[in-house]
């Protein structure tokens, strides 16, 4: 299997979300819920949920799988911005960002790291973080994974 370095910076930045420890592999069950919050047959059909835990390579081949090209970074991040958006309001507050890290295993932010999260994202200063927002804050962490200066 061979990645484009696009792929490769946004398998990254999901396989950090299941690896909040840095351990290197993800557990079976923290890929399973993922696969269930996608809620999307079409796209999860060809995706067998491992029984042991998964490092990068294996990550990212299954990835490979659902991944054709065809789905742009800001097309992907506005799935998992509709994910964490549990409420539909089209806004993500503190909470729902907290639960949302604390599902994928990512017990080790304190609820004022995570409100400092927000704040950060906030541009228009309403404790809420928007689509236009978590895209643009989004887009600066993948600029920073490929090593480009960021303002």
């Amino acid at each position: 299997m061979s990645l484009t370095h696009a792929q490769e910076i946004e398998f990254k930045e999901a396989f950090a979300l299941f690896d909040p420890t840095n351990s290197g592999v993800i557990q079976p069950k923290a890929f399973s819920d993922f696969i269930a919050l996608l809620n999307d047959p079409e796209l999860t059909k060809n995706i067998k949920v491992p029984t042991q835990p998964l490092d990068f390579k294996a990550f990212s081949a299954l990835l490979a799988k659902t991944h054709k090209g065809a789905e742009t970074s800001d097309e992907a991040y506005g799935a998992l911005f509709k994910i964490i958006n549990k409420d539909g309001s089209g806004n993500i507050s503190s909470a729902e960002l907290r639960s949302a890290l604390q599902h994928f295993g990512n017990n080790s932010l304190s609820e004022a790291d995570v409100d400092e999260i927000v704040h950060e994202a906030d541009v228009s200063g309403d404790g809420r973080i928007t689509l236009e927002e978590f895209l643009k804050i989004m887009q600066k962490s993948e600029k920073k994974l490929r090593g480009e200066h960021v303002l």
